[in-house]
């Protein structure tokens, strides 16, 4: 069984306190973020709402440049050597085994929704499909599982506090893996891509990444910020598409973005929170 110390900090009967700097190390003095990550000549980022989950990522703060990926052990995962890596969130992983590709995906959205007062809208899939949201397990709500399907029924008092909501993720975590976000989220066409949305790759040992920023130029060109975790857990980092240029080239009569990982993560597996 996973067991899983969250990175952010919640007040016992109120979680909309929480904010990103609670969940993130922002300890630069330069407060580098992605947003600082340079553009290649004749891009321009597109345009997002303030209060969008696309502009809180593009505020993710960075760790200088040539950090290593430690994973949850705190071992280093890759060196600042590798190319494959272009920058590493500022993070503290230590003892999160639980932070695993889908699952990092799932916490970034998470904190997003507290920073917004938004909590109403945290919910995530079970593996049959059935959604389980926060608002429901706080009111004493719990699954079971019987013959091939999960059923709610209320099993308990109402609870908001904090270690109740670590429960609620810790199952999340523990029940839902990539798949049920691939079987049971709509399909994202291409045209309609966002910042925040993500690609599932279908199968047992999947993966997913996370498109963490988007430009483009006066002819409609796109290119794209990348960003993963891994199992083992480890922090989440954004890839490389060549030395000193993170930015992906999209094009969507190609199945696949040329990302730098063994697993192809292609397009029809483009899913939105």
């Amino acid at each position: 069984m996973k067991y899983v110390f969250f990175l952010f900090i919640l007040f016992l009967l109120s979680f909309s306190s929480l904010s990103q700097t609670e969940f993130l190390h922002n300890s630069n003095r330069n407060n580098i973020t992605i947003n600082h990550i340079k553009l290649p000549d004749g891009f321009i980022r597109v345009r997002v709402q303030s209060d969008s989950f696309a502009n809180w990522l593009r505020q993710l703060p960075l760790l200088p440049p040539g950090s290593p990926v430690y994973d949850y052990k705190n071992r280093i995962k890759k060196t600042g050597k590798d190319t494959t890596v272009a920058a590493v969130i500022n993070m503290n992983i230590k003892g999160k085994n639980l932070d695993q590709c889908m699952d990092i995906l799932m916490r970034l959205r998470t904190v997003y929704l507290i920073d917004q007062n938004q909590q109403e809208k945290i919910v995530f899939p079970l593996p049959d499909g059935k959604f389980l949201s926060w608002k429901k397990w706080e009111s004493g709500y719990r699954p079971y599982f019987k013959g091939s399907h999960f059923y709610l029924r209320k099993m308990t008092i109402a609870d908001s506090s904090e270690k109740n909501f670590e429960y609620y993720l810790r199952t999340i975590f523990e029940y839902t893996g990539t798949q049920a976000f691939y079987h049971y989220y709509n399909t994202i066409v291409y045209d309609s891509l966002k910042i925040g949305d993500f690609i599932i790759k279908k199968n047992p040992q999947g993966h997913a990444v996370m498109i963490v920023d988007l430009a483009e130029d006066e002819s409609g060109n796109k290119i794209a910020l990348f960003g993963q975790g891994d199992t083992p857990a480890c922090q989440f980092y954004i890839l490389n598409y060549k030395k000193d240029n993170p930015w992906f080239p999209l094009n969507k009569f190609q199945k696949k973005p040329p990302l730098p990982i063994k697993k192809s993560m292609n397009w029809h597996g483009l899913r939105r929170f």
